[in-house]
């Protein structure tokens, strides 16, 4: 009798201690949960308020943002000390790049003419050249967005620039900016929209919004007809 309450009690007392465990584990891991979704709301609160800092808004279901230029080839460019540019792509470029592998920038020193290939966006097995917005020679590139292209999608009017020219001329003060680059925006999420809808073949927006990620869907021929149309500064 008295090895049985033995058993009972050592069974008893290794019930408790793996209860205490798992209620350690449970208390662990709640602490661990709260801590990420306060970290995440955090992240999620301080890119709203990088977002209304910077003055970025909706049009068409893309990000547009005010006090930049803007090239046909869906290029920003945005007037730093000393008459340089930086440039970087926009929301619209975002979609159209959908799945971002890697950057291939130019050299500091190089002098690029407008319309000539500056850069290569790598999506997987395809790549987009894009042309110079303006003519001009490289003072800096983003080395960051080399590292991570990640930065092109998540940040595309700040940390995911890609380089800065010295302009030869002022003359992209010519280049749309303030309303007149919003309605033009707002005019190519549209004809972005009708072009995945007359490739494809099935509703890339919802009442103006866009909605599908119709370029990786795209053959071949498309893609190239795609980039062409909106990344080589066509400008219909």
């Amino acid at each position: 009798m008295h090895a049985i309450l033995e058993f009972v009690r050592g069974a008893a007392v290794f019930v408790a201690f793996l209860a205490a465990r798992f209620a350690l584990l449970l208390i662990v891991l709640a602490a661990l949960t709260v801590v990420f979704l306060a970290g995440l709301a955090v992240a999620r609160a301080a890119g709203r308020l990088k977002r209304r800092a910077m003055g970025l808004t909706r049009v068409g279901g893309l990000l547009w943002r005010p006090g930049v230029f803007y090239a046909p080839g869906h290029a920003w460019l945005q007037a730093l000390g000393g008459g340089r540019l930086r440039v970087g792509l926009d929301d619209l470029a975002q979609h159209l790049l959908s799945r971002i592998t890697s950057v291939s920038l130019p050299q500091v020193g190089q002098l690029f003419r407008a319309g000539e290939p500056i850069a290569i966006i790598h999506a997987g097995r395809r790549q987009a050249l894009l042309p110079a917005p303006v003519s001009g020679r490289v003072v800096a590139v983003n080395r960051g967005v080399s590292r991570h292209p990640a930065r092109l999608h998540r940040d595309p009017y700040a940390r995911g620039w890609l380089y800065a020219l010295q302009p030869e001329d002022d003359g992209y003060r010519r280049m749309a900016t303030g309303d007149a680059a919003r309605q033009w925006f707002s005019a190519e999420a549209l004809r972005f929209s009708h072009f995945i809808e007359d490739q494809l073949g099935l509703t890339a927006a919802d009442g103006g919004e866009l909605i599908a990620p119709g370029p990786s869907l795209l053959t071949d021929e498309q893609w190239h007809t795609l980039v062409e149309t909106f990344l080589q500064g066509s400008d219909r």
